[in-house]
């Protein structure tokens, strides 16, 4: 209601001053022209007509209003002009809304030059006509600047980079002569393995230290965790994608630090079995019985079970002999035990033992045992010689060692037996069989592989093998 009064009374002043100016520019009026007046005049009695506004005539503000939107303006114009991307902008402002004109380069300027419109306090609404040029010249002017930028910044730090590069170089000289320097007593360790990941740590950690430094002169420090990190992302993503890999590494690296075998150590790893060749970073490398060269993951060995039949040079050899029903059992073990102890590589601690483990039909199985040290003989070899002579003392004690047989009996004149002479004992050979340790140290000299096993385990010393006083043939 009250607008609509404002307006009756603003038009009625209008209305009233434009007459006013009419009759201030007529000349007097004469008397004929009264008189014609007075004929033409309106009858006063007809009511009078409101004057008409046009429809998209905007509202006229205030005078405080247009005082602030000038104050806007003017602070946003003088903003753009200082801006370099924003100087051919221009900024109008009405009742409180902005209107932007102009031409930018980037279309980031077109948005920044909207936000800043924005957040005036007094501003109502942003009407952005920005428009982006497409010539060629302008758009290639930034870059230009940055390059120009660029350059005379790279030579004004031309000092300070020469500078992080002397550190730098320092750096990696002192990482390479420590990765070659012994080093104190305490980082001397016997495992190459180890002794080569603590000098590539120690190398690592210096050459880190002088990036850091350099970067930091040259006011880059932050791009170290942005390569930190995209080497953790790059790492994680590499591990998934050859996690077997990964993980024989990682086995390998383990088992280069607890050394659960060394080399020539012969060892079982499932169905495999054979003398280790070489430990790699990758898989560890067996050589069979047979001559044959076995490659086993690291992981595998790492998650299996592993016997190691060298680490203690002590093993026990068993075997089975048949006794007669008939015979004396306990002569029968006590000649079994005898003629261990004069086998050549049995040791005479721990004591051989012979111990009955069945009943059979026509025999009773005992069970001989005995010890060796690997050292010193080879465990075949003696096991072989133990067998020969338990069964010869056996045959020249009177003990049967019968095969599976049916009693039949014959009522006739008893049959003399021949008597059979003791077969002359031939020399036996227990000695440590060398074959397979000569192809395997033959094979490191020809391989290229790096050995991550300790190479300097020393032996333990062996117990005496029992060598009686008299002939190892007699009883």
């Amino acid at each position: 209601m009250r607008r609509s009064v404002t307006l009756a009374f603003l038009a009625i002043l209008a209305a009233g001053s434009s007459t006013a100016r009419v009759w201030a520019a007529q000349p007097p009026a004469t008397k004929s022209d009264t008189v014609a007046q007075d004929t033409l005049a309106p009858d006063t009695t007809a009511p009078a007509v409101a004057p008409v506004i046009p429809i998209d005539t905007p509202e006229p503000v205030s005078t405080q209003r247009a005082i602030i939107d000038e104050r806007t303006r003017s602070e946003l114009q003088a903003l753009f002009d200082r801006i370099p991307s924003l100087s051919r902008v221009t900024v109008a402002v009405d009742a409180g809304v902005v209107r932007l004109d102009g031409v930018v380069v980037e279309p980031e300027a077109r948005r920044r030059a909207a936000e800043l419109a924005a957040s005036m306090d007094e501003v109502r609404f942003v009407d952005n006509r920005i428009g982006e040029s497409t010539s060629l010249e302008e758009q290639l002017r930034p870059t230009w600047a940055r390059l120009r930028e660029l350059t005379y910044g790279t030579v004004a730090k031309l000092p300070l980079l020469v500078v992080a590069i002397i550190i730098v170089a320092l750096a990696v000289a002192a990482g390479t002569l420590l990765a070659r320097w012994r080093g104190p007593s305490f980082l001397q360790a016997r495992n190459p393995f180890l002794q080569g990941l603590i000098r590539r740590a120690l190398q690592a950690l210096l050459v880190v230290l002088g990036l850091v430094l350099a970067l930091d002169l040259l006011g880059a420090s932050g791009l170290v965790g942005a390569v930190v990190g995209t080497a953790g992302l790059a790492g994680l993503a590499v591990g998934l994608a050859f996690k077997d890999i990964a993980e024989n590494y990682l086995a390998g690296t383990l088992l280069a630090l607890r050394q659960p075998f060394s080399q020539n150590d012969q060892i079982r790893v499932d169905a495999f079995e054979g003398k280790v060749v070489r430990l790699t970073p990758r898989e560890t490398i067996l050589m069979t019985l047979d001559g044959n060269h076995v490659r086993l993951p690291n992981a595998m060995i790492f998650r299996s079970p592993l016997v190691n039949f060298t680490r203690n040079p002590l093993r026990r050899f068993e075997f089975e002999a048949g006794i007669g029903t008939g015979d004396d059992l306990v002569r029968a073990r006590e000649v079994g035990v005898a003629a261990l102890l004069a086998t050549e590589g049995v040791l005479r601690e721990p004591p051989p033992q012979a111990l009955v483990t069945a009943l059979g039909d026509s025999t009773v199985t005992m069970s001989f045992s005995g010890w060796l040290d690997q050292h010193r003989t080879e465990y075949l070899r003696v096991r072989s010689e133990a067998i020969r002579m338990v069964k010869m003392h056996l045959e020249q004690s009177g003990l049967t060692m019968p095969s599976p047989e049916f009693l039949v009996e014959m009522h006739s004149a008893p049959v003399e037996q021949p008597r059979r002479e003791p077969p002359a004992r031939a020399a036996s050979d227990v000695s440590v069989d060398r074959a397979l340790d000569e192809q395997i140290e033959a094979d490191r000299r020809r391989a290229d592989e790096a050995d991550l096993l300790d190479t300097t385990v020393a032996k333990p010393a062996s117990p005496t093998t029992a060598r009686p006083s008299g002939s190892a043939g007699s009883p």
